[in-house]
């Protein structure tokens, strides 16, 4: 059986918490801030977990996310 959709990771290694995303995201040269990741996971209805009070979200979403932000907000090419 053939999978539908590329998982960079298995689901349980994908879960990090904003402060992660944020940090990674900073790794990148295009920061977001914590507020602006959990505005993402509402407006698109990414999955969020809750374990033992610290809210979880899929790295994969959010790296898509922050993708199309990134091309969003990116001067064309002349």
């Amino acid at each position: 059986m053939a999978i539908s959709t590329i998982q960079p990771y298995p689901l349980d290694r994908d879960l990090v918490t904003y402060k992660e995303a944020v940090q990674l995201f900073a790794e990148t040269g295009h920061e977001v801030s914590a507020s602006t990741l959990r505005r993402w996971v509402k407006e698109r209805e990414l999955n969020a977990e809750k374990w033992s009070g610290t809210v979880y979200v899929s790295w994969s979403d959010l790296l898509v996310a922050h993708g199309e932000w990134v091309l969003s907000t990116s001067s064309p090419i002349p």
